[in-house]
């Protein structure tokens, strides 16, 4: 009897064990793969720019991945992390705090980071041969005939913002939007109150664009964004405009990254593809002209850690406020 009841226990343990536990539901079967992927781009450059280089490299990981992949720019960096968490999105790009929204809500993994050449920004210059890093500066510049002395890298002297006309990036955009408004509140200067005028525009270039034609005095951004477009439909822009700030601390990497939730063997075929086309020669071209990205590397999700204080200490609860915008930016069909 002994031997038949230790023999019926071991049946029922391994039935408890195949059902998911004691009591418990079983756990939910994996998705299955997909035969589309959907891969959103955050709108930080001119959002036509974006869409036909994001869709060389939804191109390029549709020949790696083995399905069709779809370029989309929606119209905010919250709506990038919406669809990712509601299943609408498999593949994201966006700035590090955008990423965090979507990873708190359980809906993002990060695989890669891009990586950038640190600008000079004491004697700017183009772009020259350089060891792209991950981390990278947020800036403020002005124009050339504002009035700023101190240190680039002296918050306290950020004061002397007060009263003029200000644009910052999408809300929620580390480098232009988060980064330098913890600065401004750490030198007692209150974003929302103390600029004669303070505007919102998602493209950073055209922030520098913005500051170069004088519609606002100053603007903040990653840096250098005004290499590459700016500089090419405005050749003196480095002469009419100055940085002024330089944030002591530098804003983790762009990392780019896959819903939680898709098929394990097509989030491994798109993690291998990223970090291959990080690498991969014949699209450097088409990664400098998205977002000034130099190459590509694994991503570590410790390093993003940093991104809840800094949104905190800028609006509290501001990483769980994220909404999604009504409408996509309309893409095209994906390449076969």
């Amino acid at each position: 009897m002994r031997h038949r009841a230790a023999f019926l226990a071991a049946i029922v343990a391994t039935v408890v064990v195949a059902c998911g536990g004691g009591g418990g539901t079983p756990a939910p079967a994996e998705e299955a793969a997909k035969s589309l992927l959907q891969m959103d781009l955050v709108p930080s450059n001119n959002p036509g720019s974006v869409l036909s280089n994001g869709q060389a490299i939804a191109d390029y990981l549709s020949k790696e991945v083995g399905v069709p992949v779809k370029a989309v720019v929606p119209t905010s960096y919250a709506a990038v992390v919406e669809d990712l968490t509601s299943n609408n999105a498999d593949i994201g790009w966006s700035g590090a705090v955008a990423y965090v929204a979507a990873r708190n809500r359980g809906g993002a993994e990060a695989v890669t980071v891009s990586q950038r050449c640190v600008p000079d920004l004491v004697s700017p210059t183009l772009p020259s041969p350089c060891t792209p890093q991950s981390s990278y500066p947020s800036i403020i510049i002005c124009r050339s005939d504002v009035a700023y002395t101190g240190a680039l890298n002296d918050p306290a002297r950020l004061t002397q913002l007060k009263g003029k006309r200000m644009a910052f990036g999408d809300p929620i955009s580390g480098s232009s939007s988060i980064w330098p408004k913890y600065y401004l509140k750490k030198a007692g200067v209150d974003p929302d109150h103390d600029f004669s005028k303070a505007v919102s525009i998602s493209s950073q270039s055209a922030i520098a664009l913005a500051v170069y034609n004088g519609t606002v005095d100053c603007g903040a951004m990653f840096g250098d964004a005004r290499q590459g477009g700016p500089y090419r439909t405005a050749p003196d822009i480095f002469s009419k405009t100055k940085a002024v700030f330089n944030a002591p601390q530098m804003v983790p990497g762009d990392p780019q990254y896959v819903r939680k939730k898709l098929n394990s063997k097509q989030k491994a075929k798109v993690a291998a593809a990223m970090l291959k086309l990080g690498t991969d020669p014949s699209m450097k071209a088409t990664l400098l002209a998205l977002y000034s990205i130099a190459g590509m590397g694994p991503a570590h999700d410790s390093d993003y850690n940093i991104i809840q204080s800094y949104a905190d200490t800028v609006k509290p609860g501001i990483l769980g406020e994220v909404v999604a915008s009504p409408s996509p930016v309309p893409s095209p069909s994906p390449s076969k």
